[in-house]
């Protein structure tokens, strides 16, 4: 499953940054658990995951990241 960048401002040609990731790349990760934090112009959000599997960042910490941008996947559980 894809994580995308979420549109958090009025306009969506502004890129975000991808201030830190709060679960490991290659980690086990849990439905809804808070896997980043990112910014738009001052307005922060945290980014959960909707499902529990393998976390692959698409991203690193400080990216510059389109609004609606892939910032990961997550490869569910069997």
């Amino acid at each position: 499953m894809d994580i995308l960048f979420p549109h958090m401002s009025g306009d969506p040609s502004e890129p975000g940054i991808l201030v830190e990731w709060r679960a490991p790349n290659g980690g086990t990760v849990a439905a809804y658990q808070i896997i980043a934090e990112v910014t738009v112009e001052k307005f922060d959000a945290e980014i959960n995951t909707p499902i529990a599997g393998t976390l692959r960042w698409a991203v690193a910490e400080g990216d510059e990241v389109a609004q609606g941008g892939l910032i990961a996947v997550v490869n569910p559980r069997p």
